[in-house]
């Protein structure tokens, strides 16, 4: 078995467990709470943004097992719809949280957390149909 292959298998493996652990926790606590606590919405960001992160790692990975480079996260995502490897709606579902994710990390715009709140639900969602 070529050993760089089981590695990559093995961190794709890894990431969709961060991912699936990240994805859990939010349905576990997500709640109109995270409007008003702000501990409560720091951890919801913090772990949305750590399954995005899952995600762009896992299409990184699996772009580079296809014998191409990884590029940025937008750039591997469309490599990745382009060869029917994920279906058109995930990649734009994974564009979207991407971009949501770099808004809360950033803050850019004064972030607004009622579009956060109303968007990382549908977003994580997504997730779920990531080929497993």
């Amino acid at each position: 078995m070529d050993t760089r292959a089981g590695t990559n298998q093995e961190r794709v493996v890894q990431k969709c467990k961060a991912l699936i652990d990240r994805v859990e926790f939010i349905e576990a606590h997500f709640s109109e709470e995270v409007l008003t606590e702000r501990i409560l919405r720091k951890a919801m960001y913090k772990e949305f943004q750590e399954a995005v992160e899952a995600a762009a790692d896992i299409c990184a990975l699996v772009r580079r097992s296809l014998d191409s480079s990884a590029q940025d996260d937008y750039s591997n995502i469309d490599y990745l719809v382009e060869r029917g490897v994920i279906p058109a709606g995930l990649g734009r579902s994974l564009k979207e949280a991407n971009g949501l994710s770099n808004r809360l990390v950033h803050e850019y715009d004064g972030m607004n957390d009622y579009i956060a709140y109303t968007s990382i639900p549908g977003l994580t969602g997504a997730f779920a149909n990531f080929p497993r």
